[in-house]
């Protein structure tokens, strides 16, 4: 069931058949706090990750422990427009948690003009649960092609979805970001920062060459 917003997310739809949402669903714009960074879970370094999708270029994470981050996640650019689809793959293997679908973009490559702050800015996007409270965070995915929907279980190297320009962006590219979170994330409400954020390059899912 695609639970549509704005509204109460904490209601589900009247027309629901299922209080569990495959997707959320809206072209709400709303606003999630700047989200703090701490150490790699030890943990984390005990799965097989992969890169997510392949890139023209990239811009590093970057903040400090303790502090809010500057850049919450890494990002993948693919600006080249004679490839129209760009895969988006599960970094690691997982459970899909959150997906945010409806927000628009008014081109696919370029300033997205169209709806900047939906789904927090992140666009749509789609969160993968990996297991001990550690999540991935896959930002400004194509309004139009989103794979999965809450529940499914992912390989790394899955596919998720098409690289899009959604949300807060600047040119069609992928925004990942590895955090952590003590909550579930309910399907049905609008967007919600981890409770911290951390530098996924130890991971070796961070390009090294365009």
């Amino acid at each position: 069931v695609d639970c549509e917003g704005p509204g109460d997310p904490a209601e589900p739809p009247a027309d629901a058949e299922d209080p569990d949402c495959g997707a959320f669903h809206s072209e709400q714009e709303e606003s999630a706090p700047i989200q703090r960074v701490a150490g790699l879970p030890a943990h984390a370094l005990d799965r097989v990750w992969t890169q997510p999708a392949a890139s023209t270029s990239w811009v590093d994470f970057a903040g400090a422990v303790g502090a809010a981050a500057t850049h919450e996640g890494i990002d993948y650019l693919h600006v080249d427009p004679s490839q129209p689809t760009v895969d988006v793959r599960a970094a690691a293997a997982g459970t899909v948690a959150y997906v945010r679908t409806g927000c628009p973009e008014s081109s696919r490559f370029g300033h997205n003009d169209a709806l900047r702050e939906c789904g927090s800015g992140w666009g749509n996007h789609v969160i993968v649960d990996h297991g001990g409270g550690l999540f991935t965070r896959y930002a400004h995915l194509a309004a139009d092609d989103v794979d999965v929907v809450v529940g499914d279980a992912v390989q790394a190297g899955q596919r998720l979805a098409g690289m899009g320009n959604s949300g807060r962006s600047e040119d069609r590219h992928m925004h990942l970001e590895v955090g952590s979170a003590t909550e579930p994330f309910d399907p049905c409400a609008p967007a919600r920062s981890f409770d911290v954020v951390h530098d996924p390059a130890p991971l070796g899912v961070a390009p090294t060459s365009p």
